[in-house]
């Protein structure tokens, strides 16, 4: 009985449901946008449906444009804790910046130095993997400088290369 009853009443409201107007619109980017209500500044189509027939008949719909700034200058306004989350995000990435800096001229430093080790001794002793000591061999030696040359290339200024 209770399924029978909400049955009738869906049927019942379906022809309200299908009048509701519907408004179609295209975005800046070409998308192809549906609402409810008319879009502010925008012109529209209105699509309606006509009840049962959900036969469709459109529209178009001129919306008055508002007298705002443009669209590409208009910046919402921020509340005090977003001003605040804002100007935290600036100084964590200027830190990360700093950082990024630091390491990098780091690692400049080290490759330079390994530059300079490889280039200026005839032989060069290195630890194995058991921690035994041997002599690095010409072929490995300059592959090693020529890592050590990128790692200039990639970390240090140009100004200072």
């Amino acid at each position: 009985m209770r399924t029978l009853f909400k049955t009738t009443l869906v049927i019942c409201c379906l022809p309200f449901l299908t009048a509701a107007d519907i408004y179609r619109w295209v975005d800046a980017n070409g998308v192809v946008n549906y609402t409810q209500q008319k879009p502010k500044g925008i012109d529209a189509e209105l699509v309606s449906g006509t009840g049962s027939s959900r036969s469709i008949v459109a529209q178009t719909v001129q919306v008055e444009t508002p007298t705002a700034q443009p669209e590409s200058d208009a910046q919402p306004a921020l509340n005090e804790d977003q001003q605040s989350m804002l100007r935290d995000l600036e100084a964590a990435e200027e830190a990360r910046q700093q950082e990024l800096a630091r390491v990098r001229d780091d690692n400049c430093t080290r490759a330079r130095s390994v530059l300079t080790r490889l280039n200026a001794k005839g032989r060069i002793r290195v630890r194995d993997d058991d921690g035994e000591y041997r002599i690095m061999n010409e072929e490995e030696r300059q592959s090693r400088i020529s890592e050590a040359q990128q790692g200039i290339a990639m970390n240090c200024d140009s100004a200072d290369a």
